[in-house]
C-alpha cells in the first residue's frame, strides 16, 4: 500500500465533484481486502504530518469498518489478530486525539461500536488511566472510556446483565468521588468537560436501575453532595462574556444542566411512589433526608436567579420539573410553604417575554416557540406551565394565590398600559390557561364564576395597541374549551376574536384567533353567525397555510371541514384540488431536502405539515362524501406510493380507504391504484404490510365479487399474499390470514391459501385465532375441500378443539354469523371423513347455541352504532367491525341454510335425522334469527 495513494484516496472521498468522490470510494473499497487497512487508517487519524482533512477522513473511514466489519462474515471482516492490535492502538490514539474534536468523536464512537458488540472489557485499562493523577491528559481519556463503556451498558435491566456494569461502579466511583469536588472548583474548558463526562456517567448507570453502589447511603450522599455543589457553582465569566447561544453549548454550562437534570431524573425514577424503580422504604427516605437539602439548595439558586444571576433554560427546566414532582408526591410539604414565593419570583417571569424581537423578525418562528403546545423542548415556560397545570389539578386550594396574582397583574396593567406591563399581562394569561382546566371542571367550585373570570381578565386583552397581547389572549380562549352560561359574555368573546381573525397584519393573531375560533363553534351561538361566512374563513387558513409551514393552520382547518361539511360541499372539489398540490409539492421538497443531505428539523417540520394537510383531505372524504374526490385527492396518494414517501404513507391508505367506503365500489382510478400498490412490494411495500391492510379488504369486498381465482387482479393479491407468508422475514402473519380468510368467503373457493395457511400454522408458534377464522372459511366456502386439506396435514381434530376452546372470541355479530356459516356447510356436506362422524351431534347442537346467541350481539352492535353511544368512553364492545362491512355482510344465512337443510333431506335422510336433533324442536325461533341477522346486515 502506497502511503501517498492512499492519502490522495482519502482527499478523494471529500471532493465536492461526485464522480471523484465515487471513485476514490470505490478505491477504499480495494483496500478493504488487504490485512492491517484498517489498522493503518487508524494510525492517519493521528499522523500530524497528514492533513485534517485527511485524517478526518481517515478517522470516518476507520469508524465505518469497525461497524460494518468487526467479527464479520464478509470477505472485508477485521480478522481477530489486527482487531487486538486495534484496540490497544485505539486507547493510545484517544490519548492522541483528545485535543481534536474532529478526529475525538470517531474514535470514541468506535469504542462504543466496539463495547456494543461484546468484545471488550476495558476495566484494567480504565482504572489504570484514572489513577494516573499527575497525567490529566490520561484522566481525562479514562473517562471518555468509562462513559462509552456506560452508555453501551446503559439499557441493561437484568442482575445478570447489569453485573458488568455494576463491577465497573464499584471500581470506579469512589476515584470519582475524589476526582469530582477537585474539577468543580477549577474554571477551565478541559476540566469542564471532564465534569460533564463525570455527570453523563451518572446518568447513564442510574438510567434503567439502582447500581448497588448507590444503594449505599453513604455513597448516594456523596453523588448527591457533588450534584448540589455542580449546581452552586458559578459560571464562569469568560463564559458569560459570550453570546446566549453560544453559552449553552459550552460544556461547563452543560455541567449545571445535568446537574439538575440527574437529581429531578433520579428522584423521579427511584424517589416517586409510582415508579417501578422505586420502593417504598427509599421514598420514604429520600422524602426526609434528600429532598429538603437539594430544595434549600434549589431556592438558593432561584434567589440569585431572581437578583440577575444567570442560569441556562435547560437547568431551570430541570429545576422547576423536580419541584413539579415535589408537588404531586409527600414533598409538597416541603414546596407548599414557599408556593406564593415561587409562583411570583419564579414561575411567572418565566412565563413573561424578555423582549419582542422574534414576534418582530420571525413570526412564524414565534409561533412555534411560543404557542405549539406539542413543541417539545425543555425551556423554562414549558416547565412552568406543567407545574401551575400539577398544582391547580392536584393542590387546587393553591389556585385562589394565583388568582390574585393574576388580578394584580390585570390591574397594573390597565392601570399602565407600558410594554413591560403588557409583557407581564401576557405572562398572566400563560398562567390563566395552564389553570384553565382545572377550573372550569364539573367538581370545580370556581366553575360558576367562570364567565366572569374570562369577561375579566381576557376580554379587555382582546383589543388593544399590543398585538403580541392579543395573540395571546386568543389563544388563553382557545386553552377554555368550556360551555359558556352568559351568552353576553360569550358574544363579547366571539365578537373580539373574529375581528383579531380579520386582521391580516399579524400571522400570530390570524393563527390564534382562528385557533380561537375552532373551540368556539361547538356553541350554536357562534357557529350560526360565522356559518354564511365559513368558505371565506377555510380559505384564508388555507392561503396562510401555503405560505406558512405551520402544521396547526392544516389542523384547525380539518375541524372546519368536520363541522361545517354543508357551507363547504360546494366549494369542496376546488379547496381538495388546492390540498393535494400542496401536499405534494410539500412530499416533493422532503424529497428534495433528504437527497441534498438538509437537516432532520428541516424535514421534520415539513412532515408534520405534509400529515396536517393529508389529514384534512380524509376529513374532506369521509364528511363530504357527496362529494367525487377520487380525480382530485388520488394525485397525492400516488405520489406517495410511486417515491415510497413511507412517512406518509398510513395517511394516504387511509385517503384511499376513505374514498372507496365513500362508493363502496372500486372505481377505475382505485383499480389503477390497486396495481401500483402491488408492484410496489417488489420493492419496499413488504416491511410496511399493515398500512395496506384495510385497502386490501376494501378491494376484496367491493371489487372481488363477482370474481374467481383466476380473475387477473384477484391472483395478483393471492401472489403477493403467498410471498409474504412464504419470505424468512417476519411481516406479520395476521393480516395476511385475515386477506385470505376475507378472499375464501367472498369468492368461495379454496385453492392453495388454505393449505400454505396450515403449513405456515405448523412451522411457526402462531395465534390459533386467525387460522381458525380461515378454517371456518374455508369449511363454509368447500367443506369437501377444506376437510381434504386438514385430513392430508393431520389437523382436523385438533381444529375442531381449537374452534371449542376459542369460541369464546368469536361473540360478535361476524364471528358468530362465520361459525353458522362454516356449521351449516359442514353438517349438510357430503362425503365427511371419519373422524367427523361422531361429532355431528355435538357440531347440531353449536349450531343452535350460535343461531341463539344473534340476536344479543346484533343489539350489541347496534348500540355501538348508535348516536347515543358515539363518543362515548364505553369501549366494552369497540370493534371495526361495528363500523366496517365484512364479507359475510354479503352472506344471506337463512336461505342458505334453508337450502342445505334441504338438499340433505333429500340425499341423506338419516343425517338430516341426526342433524335435526337439536334444531327441530325450536326450528321457527332459529330461522327467525336468521332472517333478523341478514335484515340487519351493513350493507
Amino acid at each position: 500500500m502506497e502511503r501517498q495513494h492512499i492519502l490522495d484516496v482519502l482527499s478523494g472521498t471529500l471532493d465536492p465533484n461526485p464522480q471523484i468522490r465515487k471513485q476514490a470510494e470505490n478505491e477504499l473499497t480495494k483496500f478493504e481486502s488487504q490485512p492491517g487497512f484498517t489498522l493503518y487508517c487508524l494510525d492517519l487519524c493521528v499522523d500530524e504530518s497528514v492533513s485534517l482533512s485527511q485524517r478526518s477522513s481517515a478517522a470516518v473511514f476507520f469508524k465505518n469498518r469497525v461497524a460494518i466489519y468487526w467479527n464479520s462474515n464478509s470477505s472485508s471482516s477485521i480478522l481477530e489478530p489486527e482487531r487486538e492490535q486495534i484496540k490497544v492502538k485505539l486507547i493510545e490514539s484517544l490519548i492522541k486525539a483528545h485535543n481534536d474534536n474532529h478526529i475525538r468523536p470517531q474514535l470514541s464512537t468506535s469504542v462504543k461500536l466496539i463495547l456494543d458488540k461484546g468484545e471488550w472489557v476495558l476495566n484494567e485499562q480504565i482504572l489504570s488511566l484514572l489513577n494516573s493523577t499527575s497525567n490529566q491528559v490520561h484522566v481525562y481519556t479514562g473517562l471518555l472510556l468509562l462513559l462509552e463503556v456506560v452508555r453501551s451498558l446503559k439499557y441493561t435491566t437484568t442482575d445478570q446483565s447489569r453485573a458488568p456494569l455494576n463491577l465497573y461502579v464499584d471500581q470506579t466511583f469512589p476515584i470519582l468521588e475524589k476526582l469530582a469536588p477537585e474539577l468543580i472548583n477549577r474554571d477551565d474548558y478541559q476540566s469542564g468537560e471532564m465534569l460533564y463526562f463525570i455527570l453523563k456517567i451518572f446518568k447513564f448507570v442510574t438510567l434503567m436501575g439502582m447500581p448497588y453502589y448507590l444503594a449505599n447511603t453513604n455513597n448516594l450522599s456523596n453523588w448527591i453532595s457533588i450534584h448540589l455543589m455542580v449546581v452552586q457553582k458559578p459560571t464562569p465569566q469568560s463564559v458569560l462574556e459570550l453570546d446566549p447561544s453560544d453559552r449553552v453549548l459550552d460544556r461547563r454550562v452543560k455541567c449545571n444542566k445535568w446537574g439538575f437534570g440527574n437529581l429531578q431524573r433520579f428522584y423521579y425514577k427511584f424517589a416517586t411512589p409510582k415508579s417501578q424503580f422505586a420502593t417504598p422504604e427509599f421514598v420514604d427516605f429520600f422524602t426526609k433526608n434528600y429532598a429538603p437539602e437539594i430544595l434549600k439548595v434549589y431556592f438558593g439558586v432561584v434567589e440569585k436567579w431572581g437578583s440577575g444571576t444567570w442560569v441556562s433554560e435547560p437547568a431551570l427546566y430541570n429545576l422547576i420539573t423536580f419541584i413539579e414532582r415535589c408537588i404531586i408526591y409527600d414533598s409538597w410539604s416541603l414546596i407548599q410553604p414557599h408556593f406564593t414565593t415561587l409562583l411570583r419570583h419564579l414561575l411567572f417571569p418565566c412565563l413573561c417575554q424578555r423582549d419582542l424581537e422574534l414576534y418582530e423578525t420571525d413570526p412564524e418562528e414565534y409561533i412555534r416557540r411560543f404557542f405549539d403546545i406539542n413543541r417539545e423542548t425543555s425551556t423554562a415556560d414549558v416547565a412552568a406551565v406543567d407545574v401551575l397545570f400539577v398544582i391547580a389539578h392536584h393542590r387546587f386550594e393553591e389556585v385562589n394565590n394565583i388568582l390574585t396574582l393574576l388580578n394584580d397583574i390585570f390591574n397594573k396593567f390597565t392601570e399602565d398600559q407600558s410594554l413591560e406591563n403588557a409583557l407581564k399581562a401576557e405572562g398572566g394569561l400563560r398562567i390563566l390557561g395552564s389553570i384553565s382546566p382545572s377550573l372550569y371542571r364539573e367538581e370545580s367550585p370556581l366553575k360558576p364564576q367562570v364567565d366572569q373570570i374570562i369577561d375579566g381578565f381576557i376580554v379587555p386583552l382582546l383589543t388593544g395597541k399590543y398585538e403580541f397581547l392579543r395573540a395571546r389572549a386568543c389563544e388563553t380562549i382557545s386553552l377554555f374549551d368550556y360551555k359558556y352560561n352568559d351568552k353576553n359574555v360569550l358574544s363579547r368573546v366571539f365578537q373580539g376574536v373574529f375581528e383579531n381573525f380579520k386582521n391580516n397584519e399579524s400571522l400570530p393573531i390570524q393563527i390564534e384567533a382562528a385557533n380561537a375560533l375552532k373551540v368556539l363553534i361547538a356553541d350554536p351561538l357562534v357557529s350560526d353567525a360565522i356559518r354564511a361566512e365559513v368558505p371565506q374563513i377555510v380559505q384564508k387558513l388555507m392561503s396562510l397555510s401555503k405560505e406558512f409551514e405551520l402544521d396547526m393552520l392544516s389542523e384547525i382547518m380539518e375541524y372546519f371541514v368536520e363541522f361545517f361539511p354543508d357551507e363547504l360541499q360546494p366549494f369542496a372539489r376546488e379547496m381538495g384540488q388546492s390540498l393535494c398540490q400542496q401536499f405534494v409539492q410539500i412530499a416533493t421538497e422532503i424529497i428534495e431536502i433528504t437527497n441534498s443531505g438538509g437537516t432532520n428539523d428541516a424535514i421534520t417540520d415539513k412532515e408534520y405539515q405534509g400529515i396536517a394537510v393529508i389529514n384534512t383531505m380524509i376529513t374532506m372524504a369521509v364528511t363530504i362524501p357527496k362529494v367525487d374526490f377520487d380525480e382530485v385527492f388520488f394525485p397525492a396518494i400516488e405520489f406517495v406510493v410511486q417515491n415510497a414517501a413511507i412517512n406518509f404513507l398510513a395517511e394516504a391508505m387511509e385517503l384511499l380507504d376513505s374514498l372507496i367506503l365513500n362508493k363502496k365500489q372500486v372505481t377505475q382510478q382505485a383499480w389503477a391504484m390497486f396495481q401500483q400498490i402491488l408492484e410496489s412490494f417488489g420493492t419496499y411495500a413488504g416491511e410496511y404490510f399493515d398500512y395496506y391492510n384495510s385497502i386490501f379488504e376494501d378491494v376484496i369486498l367491493y371489487g372481488f365479487r363477482g370474481l374467481n381465482s383466476q380473475s387477473p387482479q384477484v391472483h395478483a393479491l393471492q401472489t403477493v399474499l403467498h410471498e409474504l407468508l412464504e419470505s424468512q422475514i417476519d411481516y406479520g402473519e395476521q393480516g395476511t390470514f385475515e386477506l385470505i380468510e376475507y378472499l375464501t368467503i367472498t369468492l368461495r373457493e379454496i385453492n392453495s391459501d388454505f393449505a400454505l395457511v396450515l403449513k405456515t400454522f405448523r412451522e411457526q408458534d402462531l395465534s390459533p385465532y386467525y387460522v381458525l377464522k380461515v378454517f371456518l372459511a374455508s369449511l363454509y366456502a368447500n367443506p369437501a375441500a377444506a376437510l381434504q386439506t386438514t385430513e392430508s396435514f393431520g389437523e382436523t381434530v385438533r381444529l375442531l378443539e381449537i374452534w371449542y376452546n376459542l369460541t369464546p372470541m368469536l361473540e360478535k355479530v361476524y364471528g358468530l354469523r362465520l361459525q353458522i356459516a362454516a356449521l351449516i356447510s359442514l353438517l349438510t356436506a357430503q362425503n365427511l371423513p371419519n373422524t367427523l362422524t361422531g361429532f355431528l351431534p355435538q357440531l347440531s347442537e353449536k349450531l343452535a347455541q350460535t343461531i341463539g346467541r344473534l340476536p344479543e350481539a346484533i343489539s350489541k352492535k347496534a348500540k355501538l352504532n348508535s348516536d347515543e353511544y358515539l363518543g362515548s368512553e364505553d369501549s366494552e364492545f369497540d370493534d371495526d367491525e361495528a363500523f366496517r362491512n365484512t364479507p359475510m355482510d354479503y352472506v344471506d344465512i337463512a336461505p342458505f341454510f334453508a337450502q342445505r337443510l334441504q338438499q340433505l333431506q333429500q340425499v341423506d335422510a338419516s343425517r338430516y335425522e341426526l342433524v335435526m336433533t337439536n334444531l327441530k324442536s325450536n326450528i321457527d325461533v332459529l330461522t327467525g334469527a336468521l332472517q333478523y341477522s341478514d335484515d340487519s346486515k351493513s350493507h
